[in-house]
Parts: C-alpha cells; sequence; structure tokens
C-alpha cells in the first residue's frame, strides 16, 4: 500500500536523478559507505514507499534514522533537492503508524514542553550527574534498560558547573550603560543546564553592547521533537512559545529575539512556516520569527561591538548547520566578529561548515556513525594549528570538546560569546 502522507513530495523526490553527487557532501556516507546513507538512498527509500514497493516497518525505519539532517548532500546536489524533508515527512509517518518510544514520549510531550517541568527536571539531572547517581544508573544497567544507546552520553556530556543558569523571569541580567535596543533573551535548554558560564558571557556582551535584556519564560523550541517526527508535540511547544513571546514581545516592546544557540534561533525563525496551516497562530508565529536573531547575526548588525581589549592565541570556527549558507546563512558574521578582536589570529577551518556529528542528540544514539564523523572534523582543526575552537551551538561545543578530550588535543572548546567577554574583560583591565 502507498505511504499516502509522502505524495505531497513526490515531484520533489522524483527531482533525484540518481546521479550521486550527494556523495561528496554526506558525512555519515563518508563513515559508513552505506547507499541508504545517501541523499540518493534515501529518495529512493522514499518513493518506494509512496509507489507501495516497500511497507515502512521498523527496518525500513532503521535504514533512515541515521540522517543528520544537516543538508550536506543539498548543497551538493544540482536541483538541490532537501533531503531532509524527505526524513522528516517518513519519520513523522512513521510516528503516526507505530508511536513513539516511551522515553521520548515523556521527552517531547510532558518535560520539554512545559517551561516548569523542564526546570525541575535539568536541575535533577545536573545533581545527579554532579553526586554520582547518573554514574550508578549507568553501572546497574537503568541507562541500558531505557536505550542501550543512552549509555554513550555519560562519556559525551562533559563534567557540568554546579549552578546552572535560572531560566525564565526570575533570571538575573546585567544592565547596560546605555540603552540602544530592547532584547528578548531565549534561554537554550543545553547552554542553560550544560554551559551555564556561557549564558553569562552572551548576557555580558550583550549588556555591553547596549542592550536592555528581558529573559523570556519560554520552554523548549521544540526541534528535537520535530527532528524525531512528532509534529503534533512540535507544533504545540510552538504555539505555547508564540503566546509567552508574543506578550513579552508586545508588553516591553522588544526590537528582538537573541538566542545564542544556532539550532534555537533557526528553528524559531521556521515558527511562521511550521504554523503556517494553523489559522489562529499563522499570522503571530510569522510576525515571531521575523523578530528572531541569532547572537553573532544581531551584533553584527546592530554595529555596536566595540572597545574591545586584546587577547593572544589562534582561532579557528566552526559553523554550527542550522547556522551554515544551508540553513540560516549566519556564516561572515561570527568570523567579522573573532576578526574584529585584536591580537587574535583566524585560521579558517577545512571542510568548517561539515557537521561535527553532534545533531542534538545523534551522538548518543548513533555514537559509532557520530564518532567516525567527528574524527573527521578533529583531523581538520589539527590542520588550523588553532588553539581555540569557537563555535556557537551547545550540541557542537559538547561533541567538538568530546573530540578534544578523546584525542588528545591542546585545543580549548568556547562559544562566541566567551571570547568576546574575555576581550570585553581585557579592555577593563587596561
Amino acid at each position: 500500500m502507498a505511504l499516502q502522507e509522502l505524495l505531497p513530495l513526490y515531484d520533489t523526490i522524483a527531482q533525484c536523478n540518481r546521479c550521486g553527487f550527494c556523495q561528496a557532501g554526506c558525512p555519515v556516507f563518508r563513515t559508513t559507505g552505506s547507499e541508504h546513507s545517501l541523499g540518493r538512498g534515501r529518495q529512493a527509500i522514499g518513493r518506494s514507499l509512496i509507489l507501495g514497493d516497500l511497507e515502512l516497518n521498523p527496518e525500513v525505519m532503521k535504514a533512515l534514522d541515521d540522517c543528520l539532517l544537516c543538508r550536506g548532500c543539498t548543497a551538493h546536489c544540482f536541483p538541490a533537492i532537501r533531503t531532509d524533508e524527505t526524513v522528516l515527512a517518513i519519520r513523522h509517518a512513521y510516528v503516526q503508524k507505530f508511536g513513539l518510544p516511551a522515553w521520548q514520549k515523556v521527552l517531547f510531550q510532558k518535560i520539554l514542553s512545559d517551561s516548569g517541568t523542564l526546570e525541575r527536571t535539568g536541575r535533577m539531572a545536573l545533581w545527579a550527574k554532579r553526586h554520582g547517581l547518573a554514574d550508578a544508573a549507568e553501572k546497574s544497567g537503568l541507562l541500558g534498560m531505557i536505550d542501550g544507546r543512552l549509555e554513550t552520553a555519560m562519556h559525551v556530556v562533559p563534567a557540568m558547573m554546579e549552578v546552572p543558569y535560572l531560566r525564565g523571569e526570575g533570571a538575573k541580567v546585567p544592565k547596560p550603560d546605555t540603552v540602544l535596543h530592547r532584547v528578548g533573551y531565549w534561554a537554550s535548554c543545553g547552554l542553560s543546564f550544560q554551559f551555564p558560564e556561557v549564558v553569562q558571557a552572551t548576557l555580558r556582551v550583550l549588556a555591553k553592547n547596549g542592550c536592555e535584556l528581558t529573559p523570556l519564560n519560554n520552554t523548549c523550541c521544540g526541534r528535537p521533537a520535530y527532528s524525531y517526527g512528532d509534529h503534533d508535540s512540535a507544533r504545540a511547544i510552538a504555539r505555547k512559545n508564540v503566546d509567552r513571546l508574543t506578550a513579552s514581545i508586545e508588553e516591553k516592546q522588544l526590537d528582538a529575539v537573541v538566542s545564542e544557540c544556532g539550532s534555537c534561533s533557526t528553528h524559531l525563525k521556521d515558527y511562521g512556516n511550521i504554523l503556517k496551516d494553523d489559522p489562529a497562530y499563522a499570522e503571530k508565529a510569522a510576525a515571531l520569527s521575523r523578530k528572531v536573531r541569532s547572537f553573532s547575526e544581531f551584533l553584527v548588525a546592530a554595529d555596536s561591538n566595540g572597545h574591545l581589549g586584546k587577547l593572544s592565541g589562534t582561532v579557528t570556527y566552526h559553523d554550527p548547520c542550522h547556522l551554515s549558507n544551508r540553513f540560516a546563512k549566519v556564516t561572515a558574521q561570527p568570523r567579522k566578529l573573532l576578526k574584529s578582536v585584536p591580537g587574535l589570529t583566524f585560521k579558517e577551518l577545512p571542510e568548517a561548515d561539515w557537521c561535527c556529528g553532534a545533531a542534538g542528540s545523534y551522538t548518543f544514539l548513533h555514537h559509532e556513525e557520530a564518532s567516525g564523523v567527528l574524527d573527521r572534523k578533529m583531523g581538520n582543526v589539527v590542520k588550523t594549528g588553532a588553539d581555540t575552537l569557537v563555535t556557537e551551538c551547545p550540541a557542537c561545543m559538547m561533541h567538538l570538546g568530546y573530540g578534544a578530550r578523546k584525542k588528545g588535543l591542546p585545543v580549548k572548546v568556547r562559544h562566541l560569546s566567551q571570547v568576546l567577554d574575555d576581550a570585553y574583560a581585557a579592555e577593563a583591565k587596561r
């Protein structure tokens, strides 16, 4: 029986002429060598599902589950076919037919959809990691009972700071000397709990640039649910955030909503598309999307980043997939900011826009493939001779940091906001 849910994508799938140029841009294919890992292979599966030559089942889904959704194949495809759209549509159809695993159902529909539950769960997880309970869960086999692949998370996730960033309206923010911009700060899940030091650096840099900051009472942006095919939960999360952020934008007369997480900012920019068929939210979602800026994008557009002190060392930059030219096209801005810091030497990273293999939770669930992708990335980092590797994504920071530890490289992985924060601190000491 044909898979009716994919019929709207048939014309797109039919554009694939099976030339194989997608081989050049697929990090997973470069690791596995498997045809199903290619855009060409994934489109062929989609076509067979539409024609009824294949039945959607766990075996077929396994062949599609290892896609990074990075659009590396699209960048090398002459008609620029969006393979990620086909994969996402099939994942959604699979969820509709078979449902979600229990842990994903709880995560997407209970935890990530509610800011209060998310805050409590994040703090509990942080406490468990800090007090050794997470290690005990791994050794007891509890993680394996949930999903054996999750055990790898213990090795990938770095040691965390004791105090996470307090999300929401109760958060404390620095004040600017002069108000030039009114900015709503979007707190990402990964940075709030895993890298709160990045959040504090971001807030200080924004304040230095004349931003009157309003911490937003947001929950997860919804990308994890959307990426795993639970589009209903992703839309429900988007509606909740639209309501909250629209109210804050109107009340505080915000000029922009800024996030230093590339995945969050890019997904928020897509709210208008995600909710386009919802008559009650389409217009509000599109209006919100137009307000969203990534961290470096906002700073460069504001043209107020100055008074930086001198730093030393050699830096290179890794483009998060969602900020690359395949998605949000925020690539020149972070490089411009890094090059503006006195004393820093910038070296371009070979294949800078290739996925590092993190892809949210991909490295936990497909660790062998992710490790192969990461090894290639870290090899390119070594070629630059840089002592600092900079990016704008918490998942990338986590995975690149793991790669540096794994390879024993003398490379610090830092967020762009931390580098700028150091430069402001250096100027203040003069």
